[in-house]
């Protein structure tokens, strides 16, 4: 309760009242408004009454605030880092696809970092590849402490599931985000050409 309310409040440097902060964390008003009055008297949180409203900020100032603020960007660090193994790998990947709870932003302790990854038609899965896809995984789980699970394909396997609509390509299309390649359409386009 208390991460969903200060990722609510550390993305806006804005003010915002009980009842906005409940909507955008999916929160109760009744849960929301006792986290933030909790919030509040650890001085994490400041509170300012706006006529018959209280508005809410993050106390960018406290001791804390660069921890909340550290662990609401991590999801950020985590790509980053990804995008740099990946720039390193020979051969390269055509594409990497982050899906799933991550892609969403919902995952949690018990949930799987999802990728989609598109290798070249004549590239061995095994060998340097193989390697690389390894060591990234098991790097990646070091970093976040979640399990990673590689969806690795050839752009002619990938061009079939297209074609076929298999329910890999439905949840591309819902939540798919693109770390490295060509846009999801035109990534999901060029393999119903293929």
């Amino acid at each position: 309760m208390d991460a969903d309310v200060l990722q609510v409040l550390a993305r806006t440097h804005r003010p915002l009242s009980g009842a906005a902060v409940a909507k955008l964390s999916g929160r109760s008003y009744a849960r929301a408004r006792a986290c933030l009055h909790r919030l509040v008297e650890h001085g994490l949180v400041t509170a300012q009454d706006a006529g018959p409203a209280v508005l809410y900020a993050l106390n960018r100032r406290h001791v804390l605030a660069d921890a909340v603020l550290a662990a609401v960007g991590s999801p950020a660090a985590v790509e980053a880092f990804l995008v740099e193994q990946l720039a390193t790998w020979e051969p390269p990947a055509r594409a990497v696809v982050l899906f799933g709870s991550w892609a969403r932003g919902e995952a949690g302790p018990d949930s799987d970092l999802d990728l989609l990854l598109v290798r070249g038609d004549t590239v061995d899965a095994d060998g340097a590849w193989g390697d690389q896809v390894h060591a990234t995984g098991q790097a990646l789980e070091a970093l976040t402490g979640n399990a990673v699970q590689f969806v690795q394909v050839t752009g002619s396997q990938l061009a079939t599931a297209v074609r076929e609509d298999q329910p890999l390509i439905a949840g591309l299309r819902q939540d798919g985000r693109v770390l490295l390649g060509p846009s999801l359409r035109a990534l999901l386009t060029a393999g119903a050409a293929a």
